[in-house]
């Protein structure tokens, strides 16, 4: 059996050949982002000041007119608030398609460790293209100290779906 074959199997089914560690460590992962997901989504705040410790941004007065008076007052964390949550949601739609390819479709997990080996650094080329100094945080956020352990484990689980019980 090939690696397309075992990526991209002809049926999908619970027939899942590979290693079991890779298994329980995608529940583990499945966990893991439930959290974050659900937290990017419901949070008040995104989890955008709570979790990644990003710092409240004061509020902007801007100019509506020409009149006495005619100041307005805008809040940019609702913005970044905005955009967290929506990020959640995409967040919660992959989750979903992770549960259940899970429970129906195990055979799919080399392919499910695979958008992990690719989301991982496609979010880290995010903060690399779009990079926030020191200023912007309380403290280190954990999805920076995260980054790099959880692709090591990716490419290790990705390698070991893709074993065969007999190998």
């Amino acid at each position: 059996m090939t690696i397309s074959d075992k990526l991209f199997p002809t049926q999908a089914n619970n027939n899942y050949q590979g290693s079991k560690i890779a298994q329980y460590a995608f529940y583990l992962l499945i966990a893991l982002y439930s959290f974050r997901s659900f937290a990017h989504f419901l949070l008040d705040d995104g989890g955008i000041n709570s979790i990644a410790s990003i710092i409240v941004f004061p509020f902007v007065e801007i100019g509506v007119g020409s009149g006495v008076g005619s100041q307005s007052t805008l809040d940019p964390n609702n913005v970044i608030y905005l955009f967290a949550s929506l990020w959640g949601s995409a967040q919660i739609i992959t989750l979903f398609i992770f549960y259940i390819c899970m429970w129906r479709y195990r055979n799919l997990l080399p392919l499910l460790w695979l958008t992990v080996v690719i989301e991982v650094p496609m979010r880290m080329a995010a903060g690399t293209m779009h990079p926030l100094s020191a200023a912007y945080y309380e403290h280190v956020p954990p999805g920076a100290t995260g980054n790099l352990p959880l692709l090591a484990v990716a490419c290790i689980m990705f390698v070991l779906s893709l074993k065969h019980k007999s190998q």
